[in-house]
């Protein structure tokens, strides 16, 4: 039986069907579609469900207040698949810290943002990125505590991560 009267359009009912077939695994409250292209019972379910969830008038037919909000969220998930997704790799213990001449597998990562600030301040040359806690890291690290005002000890702590974080974000930000 088909509730989909807008010309029965295959094509537009995969769509909607991919769409809430992308709902269902944000969410346990969509009914479990497979896109066939025919509007169908458990496509009608669905629909409901969406149309509940989202505020708008369970009516299981696709209106326009429906398909906009359908597309509007479908476009949403693809600009957020465009973007990289933040992902927190440092220890969130403030007892962490990093001391010169020491090893530590952050130091890979440390090391790679700290030569992408390089290219915004003179003071700072690249780095070899190894892993270790060597000299040329330590000053680095030492200018960039001194830039941003603290103190400049050359230890990596949480504070100093932040810092790091925040300025590596915000150099980058401004590139794109």
């Amino acid at each position: 039986m088909a509730y989909y009267k807008l010309e029965n359009d295959k094509n537009a009912i995969i769509q909607i069907q991919r769409i809430l077939r992308y709902l269902q695994y944000e969410s346990d409250g969509l009914a479990k579609i497979k896109p066939s292209g025919l509007y169908d019972t458990d496509t009608r379910d669905s629909v409901i469900e969406f149309q509940t969830k989202y505020g708008l008038y369970p009516s299981g037919i696709v209106d326009n207040e429906t398909w906009e909000l359908l597309f509007k969220i479908d476009e949403a998930r693809k600009d957020a698949s465009l973007l990289a997704r933040s992902v927190k790799i440092f220890p969130q213990d403030s007892g962490y810290y990093i001391y010169p001449d020491s090893k530590d597998n952050n130091l890979y990562v440390i090391q790679h943002m700290l030569n992408e600030i390089s290219n915004h301040h003179d003071e700072m040359g690249k780095i070899e990125i190894n892993g270790v806690y060597d000299k040329q890291t330590v000053n680095a690290i030492k200018v960039l505590q001194r830039k941003n005002l603290m103190d400049s000890s050359g230890i990596i702590d949480s504070k100093t991560l932040n810092m790091l974080s925040y300025e590596f974000e915000r150099l980058n930000s401004r590139d794109s």
